[in-house]
């Protein structure tokens, strides 16, 4: 075998590039509906439910290393635990959607949240929207009767969630 015959050390370096697995550019930049949000929303929950049962378990980490004899798991009021965690919803909401445009459960559905011109949600309409979202979520549902695939938070701030 000649030295033009030999298979390379790496044959990975030359096969060219990987099969791309985004979206058809039919598909990019039209409304999500109402499913595809729907998961997004879950999968942000669990985000959420993470970022309480951490926060949880520093506050008893504390409380553990402060006085380990004396030492009980803090006990918090379901109506506690309620607002403090719609209160990191509306945070985590609004801090992905000024900084990344999207959450991470918008990222893994592949979709992005932007203003009436395409841009980036700026950190007022983002906290707004935030609000709006954590306190009213039933208002997604009002993408099965608009036409253009926009919840009541969409209507109000001008915004909408679209495939990226």
């Amino acid at each position: 075998m000649t030295t033009d015959e030999r298979q390379p050390a790496y044959p990975w370096h030359d096969s060219g590039p990987t099969p791309s697995t985004r979206l058809p550019s039919a598909v990019v930049g039209t409304r999500a509906g109402l499913v595809t949000r729907s998961l997004a929303n879950v999968v942000d929950v669990g985000v959420v439910l993470a970022l309480l049962a951490g926060g949880y378990l520093g506050v008893a980490a504390v409380r553990f290393l402060i006085g380990p004899t004396s030492f009980s798991f803090p006990v918090v009021p379901a109506g506690a635990f309620l607002l403090i965690g719609l209160g990191i919803q509306a945070l985590y909401f609004t801090v992905t959607w000024a900084v990344a445009g999207a959450t991470y459960g918008d990222r893994l559905l592949g979709l992005q949240v932007c203003d009436d011109r395409g841009a980036r949600l700026r950190w007022a309409r983002s906290a707004i929207r935030a609000g709006l979202c954590t306190v009213f979520p039933v208002g997604l549902l009002w993408v099965l009767v608009s036409g253009e695939n926009r919840s009541v938070q969409d209507a109000l701030l001008r915004t909408s969630v679209v495939y990226a």
